[in-house]
């Protein structure tokens, strides 16, 4: 087990003391090689007792042994530093801009080992088959579900997305059987998302929901749930880990519904738009 990767994903659920644990570790994980649970504690601000129950809750049996898996993935005392992800006050553009790096890189990594690969074929299976893809998304989660709004409507697929939530209402009212929703909340708590996709289930359409929330009412709404992972805290500021993951989750499903057209209608549609476009540049 990768105890970094453990660590980022359970983060958000995480007690105070915990928390403080964690944001020692993920500081620099080769540094921690070196440390005994009660230094640990010390550089903390937290206890011996705390630190063996944050090992266990990560389902290590000891400090000992989570240390041996971080030592594992980081090569032990040879691996290159690991950049701190926490933006801090004193940081300069450079930290800054390797930090911004670091995160995303660490996002996507971690998104295509956990998300299901099987899940995301049958997903693409069901795009290309829809008549109709219906979008929805609130807040910073609307950015993912815009941007293959208009990905798809270029591709020659008809898509349906309105940030007026009670018109994406009144269009999934229309929605069929042959029609697919895909829903995107990275807390997989927004009520207007959920409300969307008890209208498409009640139509008999396809769900398709992207988050990092396996919640007992999103799989029974869903058709397939493709997660993220919940590593937002990492940066603590701003939808930055969150999108990301959502729009690579996005960008698979756009390519793989496309990929059988490429070289026919899909090529046509793209030029014909972009010469479009071309119109509106100054020369």
């Amino acid at each position: 087990m990768d105890a970094i990767k453990i660590i980022r994903q359970k983060y958000k659920n995480f007690s105070k003391v915990n928390r403080k644990i964690a944001d020692y570790i993920l500081k620099d994980p080769t540094l921690v090689l070196s440390l005994t649970a009660n230094e640990i504690a010390s550089n903390s601000g937290t206890s011996p007792a705390s630190v063996t129950r944050f090992s266990k809750s990560l389902t290590f049996d000891s400090w000992e042994e989570l240390k041996l898996s971080i030592a594992t993935k980081q090569g032990a005392e040879h691996a290159p530093k690991t950049i701190d992800p926490i933006v801090a006050v004193d940081d300069s553009i450079d930290t800054l801009c390797a930090k911004v790096e670091s995160l995303l890189n660490a996002t996507i990594e971690d998104l295509f080992e956990l998300v299901d690969k099987q899940a995301l074929k049958r997903s693409i299976d069901v795009i290309k088959q829809a008549e109709t893809v219906y979008l929805m998304g609130i807040g910073s989660s609307s950015l993912t579900a815009y941007d293959l709004y208009h990905k798809f409507n270029r591709a020659g697929k008809k898509a349906v997305f309105n940030y007026d939530v009670h018109m994406q209402f009144e269009f999934l009212n229309y929605s069929k059987p042959g029609d697919v929703l895909i829903a995107v909340s990275y807390s997989g708590m927004s009520k207007e998302v959920l409300i969307a996709c008890e209208i498409a289930q009640k139509n008999q359409t396809k769900i398709i929901f992207i988050t990092r929330n396996e919640s007992e009412r999103i799989t029974k709404l869903s058709d397939e749930v493709l997660l993220v992972p919940a590593n937002e805290h990492l940066l603590r500021v701003g939808a930055i880990a969150s999108i990301a993951s959502t729009m690579a989750v996005g960008d698979v499903l756009y390519l793989g519904s496309i990929q059988d057209d490429l070289d026919t209608t899909i090529e046509k549609n793209m030029m014909d738009t972009r010469k479009l476009v071309e119109k509106l540049k100054e020369k």
